[in-house]
Order: C-alpha cells, then sequence, then structure tokens
C-alpha cells in the first residue's frame, strides 16, 4: 500500500512529436489513467505485438515525487504495420501506459493538422471574401454616391424642364389665342377691305354714270283733257340724269321733272307726243316727275317709264 502511494505521488511527463507537431504531458500516471483511458492500455498492447522493438532510444527513468521528469527519445522507426514516423516518450511508470498514451495521443493528433489546414484555409477563404468585400464597398460606393448625385441632379433638371414645358405650352396656347383673335381681326379686315374696294368700285361707277336704276316701270296713267299727274315723287341722292320714255294716244303728251338741290330750284317740262323719250340731269334731293296733256276734251292714257342713271 504505501508503495501504491509512492506510485501515486510519483509525476511522469509525456513528449509526442507527429510531423511538425510536439504534444508534452506531465502528470500522475492516475492523472494519466483518467485522461486517456483504455485506448492507451490497448495502444500499449498493440506496441507490444509487434515484431520489431521501438529501439534503443526509449529511455524510462523513474522522476522525483517533488520534480518528476524523465525523458525518453524515440529514434525514426520505419515498420510498414505503423503510420507513425517519429515518437518521442518520456515516462517514469509502467510501459504500458506509456504506449496507450502515445497510441492516444497519435489518434488525435493525426486529427489535428487535417482540421488545422481546414481551419486555415476557411480562415484565409474568409479573409479573402471579406477583403473582396471591402475592396468592391471601398471601389462602387463612391461611384454609388456619385451616380446617385447624378440622379438627383437629373431629376431636378427633368422637374425643371417639365416646368419650362408647362410655361412654354401656357405661352403657346395664349399665342394660340391671339393668332386666333388676330385671325378673325384679320378676316374681318379683308372683309371690310373687300367691302370697300366693293364701294370703290361703286363709287367710281357711280362718278361715271355707269349705275341706273327704275324708279318705276311700265306705268299707266289715265286723265282728263288738260290735267297734270305726278307719276313719281321721291329724293335722289346721286347727281345724274332721268330717262323717260312714254306711250300715249295724245299728241300733246309732255312729261315735267322738278327737284331742289340747296338754293337751286330746277323746273322744266319736255313734249313726247304719242311716242317720245326724253332725259332730264338732276341733283340730289327731292324730286317729282309729272305726266300732262293740253287736250281740250279727249281723255288721254299714257304708258311711261322712268330710269334713274347716277
Amino acid at each position: 500500500m504505501p508503495e501504491t502511494d509512492e506510485q501515486k505521488k510519483e509525476r511522469s511527463k509525456i513528449s509526442l512529436r507527429i510531423g511538425e507537431i510536439q504534444v508534452e504531458m506531465e502528470g500522475t500516471p492516475e492523472e494519466i489513467t483518467k485522461l486517456m483511458g483504455k485506448d492507451l492500455l490497448e495502444f500499449t498492447k498493440s506496441l507490444q505485438e509487434t515484431k520489431k522493438p521501438i529501439g534503443p532510444s526509449v529511455q524510462i527513468t523513474h522522476v522525483p515525487a517533488k520534480a518528476p521528469e524523465i525523458i525518453s527519445k524515440t529514434s525514426e522507426s520505419t515498420p510498414k504495420a505503423s503510420p507513425i514516423n517519429t515518437i518521442t516518450t518520456e515516462i517514469s511508470t509502467k510501459p504500458s501506459s506509456q504506449m496507450t498514451t502515445a497510441k492516444i495521443l497519435d489518434k488525435k493528433l493525426t486529427r489535428k493538422p487535417f482540421d488545422k489546414k481546414v481551419n486555415i484555409v476557411l480562415g484565409l477563404a474568409c479573409i479573402t471574401l471579406a477583403a473582396g468585400l471591402i475592396g468592391a464597398l471601398a471601389l462602387y460606393m463612391p461611384l454609388t454616391s456619385s451616380l446617385e448625385r447624378q440622379i438627383a441632379e437629373k431629376d431636378r433638371t427633368i422637374l425643371s424642364l417639365n416646368t419650362q414645358i408647362l410655361s412654354l405650352n401656357g405661352q403657346i396656347t395664349t399665342l394660340n389665342s391671339q393668332v386666333t383673335s388676330l385671325q378673325e381681326q384679320l378676316n374681318q379686315t379683308n372683309e371690310s377691305m373687300a367691302a370697300l374696294q366693293s364701294a370703290i368700285m361703286t363709287y367710281r361707277s357711280i362718278v361715271y354714270l355707269n349705275e341706273s336704276m327704275y324708279l318705276f316701270s311700265v306705268r299707266t296713267i289715265t286723265q282728263e283733257a288738260n290735267t297734270t299727274t305726278v307719276a313719281y315723287e321721291g329724293e335722289l341722292i346721286y347727281a345724274g340724269y332721268i330717262s323717260i320714255a312714254v306711250e300715249s294716244n295724245s299728241t300733246t303728251t309732255y312729261v315735267r321733272i322738278i327737284y331742289y338741290y340747296k338754293e337751286v330750284k330746277y323746273d322744266q317740262n319736255v313734249t313726247v307726243g304719242t311716242n317720245g323719250a326724253t332725259a332730264f340731269p338732276v341733283l340730289p334731293g327731292p324730286i317729282q316727275i309729272i305726266l300732262g296733256n293740253t287736250e281740250r276734251g279727249d281723255t288721254v292714257t299714257a304708258t311711261l317709264t322712268a330710269r334713274y342713271y347716277y
């Protein structure tokens, strides 16, 4: 029992190296056994069953209670059945416990380089992606801001142009209204000019006495002998002349004209007989056309026509 207690107090140090990775463990055999478990024993048994010895490089020394430290170095072995290249072991107790601990460490450590490489690759990939994202953000953020400013400026320009278009459309509407009004005025002016031109032509025709109208047409008058009858009474506008044609059953039939113009009084008669015509100059103003005869007993019947030239 005292020896067992002394062994429990003894401390062991195990150093395991696989490739470029070296792991060192230090503690009592009981602590190492609790840490490694049954796998340590199985690894020890597998090493004992190996035909080839590990080599003289394995050294086991007892470590004192206060500072137990035994270092055992194992050189490279090349057995085909074992994948371990280099094992360095430091232990101060049973060889089987040391073998089992080395086997468990070998199983655990053979996975660590792969996991470490995967983690490193994933970390590098994340760093690369993050760097690319940051670079993309650094590259495109100013471009995006510039494009947003350009879009905002374009929107302001479009709004200003739309305002100008609305204003110009209002001006166009006003101008179209003015054009319509001016067109109407032009049409009225053209109509007035046409009327004035027609009036000018009419007045010119009046000046040359080319206009005419009937004061009466085919009027039949029956009168007693030696009497007069007013055939027409009215007012003339223009200076001109009146042409009168008469058919009568009396050779003494005559036509008389009376008109007034300012201080002038015109009174004249012309005998036309049974079939005659005469003309009288006239001025603007009131006028009378009178038909008469100088018969002594017979009734006179006459048909006459009066046309006014001006």
